[in-house]
């Protein structure tokens, strides 16, 4: 077993309080030509597989094809990425009404993204020759951030959640039914130990150990909304696949007494400052889960940096939660944010 290995399962295991991961920047991600994509993936993890142990990384790649993967279950033209922006769909659903019949026929699994993550994976380990690799999710958005994407009016779904709420709780059970489903099967597929997160936050989730999962509707609902919509189907998904470990860089401390109260089993929860502060999350958690910190633009002024944020902690309580650090080489001064972890003690 590597040293990245052992630190990994030993943080998982709940024998260590903080790990830090140090990845190089998967520069491959959103590239639509496939064999640009193998070729810039393979130069990526070539140096993730020779990492020093100290880094505590695996070599992961990454299928990212941006946050429109669920949502192109159910159809919808896809938007090129342009001027350095990001991938988009086109809607396809004006009501919430029209959402009965388009969730009723997602498109076949292997007409998903899902199935060219794994055809991805299988074509890339066999360039590398690697004994292991592992991989990540396309992005694994939740069901009302999937039906969200769906609508040409995301004002819809929120209307819908009061004036027709049968009907956004039929179809949002239906999705994360299907998305159970095609998730298994990439699974099953590649093997549920190589599948270890979703393409953020970089945690690595060994030995089948749950999933990653985006949830950034939240910070657009109330917590009864969220509480009555959202945490029993995040529930079925987490029973289904042993854990969920949470993205999401808005505003969500409304949610964080909701959520300990579900019976949601979370591995770890995303903490964006000054959106949702880890100290939010330590005073409601403590230790039950880890928490991967960052600076949001509108932190970083304050912080200019992940380590300057990590200083701050010191001798206050939050400097004894679980941290689980993700960063990139490409990011800044690695040595400072080690030296930064190391002071919390």
């Amino acid at each position: 077993m590597s040293t990245a290995l052992q630190h990994i399962n030993a943080f998982l295991n709940g024998q260590a309080s903080r790990l830090l991961s140090v990845c190089h920047e998967p520069v491959y991600r959103q590239v639509p030509d496939e064999e640009e994509f193998i070729t810039k993936a393979c130069a990526v993890l070539r140096r993730d597989a020779a990492a020093d142990g100290d880094d505590s990384v695996l070599p992961v790649l990454g299928p990212d094809f941006g946050t429109i993967s669920t949502a192109a279950i159910y159809g919808g033209k896809r938007i090129p990425a342009s001027r350095g922006g990001m991938i988009h769909i086109e809607p396809v659903a004006a009501t919430v009404t029209d959402l009965l019949s388009l969730t009723a026929q997602p498109l076949p699994y292997e007409q998903t993204d899902f199935a060219r993550a794994a055809r991805l994976y299988h074509q890339v380990r066999a360039r590398l020759e690697l004994d292991e690799l592992y991989v990540r999710t396309p992005d694994f958005q939740g069901p009302l951030n999937t039906l969200a994407l769906l609508l040409a009016d995301q004002g819809e779904l929120i209307a819908g959640l009061y004036e027709e709420p049968e009907t956004v709780r039929a179809v949002a059970l239906r999705v994360t039914d299907t998305l159970i489903e095609y998730v298994a099967r990439y699974r099953d597929e590649i093997g549920p130990e190589r599948v270890v997160g979703n393409i953020w936050p970089f945690v690595t989730l060994t030995g089948g150990r749950g999933v990653g999962i985006t949830q950034d509707y939240m910070p657009l609902l109330g917590p009864d909304l969220y509480a009555e919509f959202e945490l029993p189907l995040l529930k079925k998904i987490a029973d289904r696949f042993g854990g969920v470990y949470v993205h999401c860089c808005g505003v969500y401390g409304q949610h964080l007494r909701n959520l300990a109260a579900s019976g949601v089993n979370l591995l770890g929860l995303e903490s964006c400052y000054p959106e949702t502060p880890a100290e939010q999350i330590y005073e409601v958690f403590g230790d039950r889960v880890a928490i991967t910190p960052g600076v949001g633009p509108l932190g970083q002024q304050e912080f200019p940096t992940l380590a300057a944020l990590v200083r701050s902690w010191r001798g206050k309580p939050v400097a004894k939660a679980r941290f689980w650090f993700c960063f990139c080489h490409e990011w800044g001064d690695v040595a400072d944010l080690r030296r930064a972890v190391a002071e919390l003690g």
